[in-house]
């Protein structure tokens, strides 16, 4: 049995209208100017979370250096722990390092640098309590966390974004070694 295919020629016969495609296309860019630009902001958000988890796992990372007794050579001295060094004057990045003067504090010349991590663009610490640096050091086998300068009962470091949109994360690790991320 053979089909026949036919044009539709009359308006009433399923075509569309220039008015119907307009009102199509019209539809299409409002709701693309609508979600575009929440979509960009829910994206900033998402890296200052992401970056948030990323500082906690990094402090968690040294945390565990420690504890597994991880050999690094000193220049100076000889390893006693691992710790993470926050300084709001570098408030894009922090540092990873080997406590290497048995100080139990950061000390650029003397602690050698595991590594330097930068943080995820758009996203940099507003503060750090204590202020304006502070060292998290792990010392192993118990493990004792030093955490100077003075010696608090906690860390805290504020993360924002750096656009100005409010909205702020903190990670806080306690001197028992308990790494929170709010």
């Amino acid at each position: 049995m053979a089909r026949d295919f036919t044009l539709l020629t009359n308006e009433g016969d399923g075509g569309y209208t220039m008015t119907e495609l307009l009102v199509v296309v019209g539809i299409i860019v409002l709701m693309t100017s609508l979600i575009l630009p929440n979509w960009r902001s829910g994206d900033r958000s998402l890296a200052l979370a992401r970056t948030a988890a990323k500082v906690g796992q990094d402090v968690r990372r040294a945390q565990e250096l420690a504890m597994r007794a991880q050999a690094y050579t000193c220049a100076t001295g000889s390893i006693t722990g691992y710790g993470i060094y926050f300084n709001v004057n570098t408030p894009e990045s922090y540092i990873l390092f080997a406590e290497c003067n048995d100080t139990n504090t950061y000390d650029a010349g003397l602690d050698g640098v595991v590594e330097t991590i930068t943080m995820e663009s758009g996203v940099q610490m507003q503060s750090v309590t204590p202020t304006p640096a502070v060292s998290i050091v792990f010392i192993p086998p118990t493990p004792i966390v030093w955490i100077k300068p003075g010696d608090p009962s906690q860390a805290q470091i504020v993360l924002e974004r750096k656009d100005g949109v409010a909205g702020t994360r903190i990670v806080t690790v306690s001197s028992k070694g308990i790494i929170d991320v709010d």
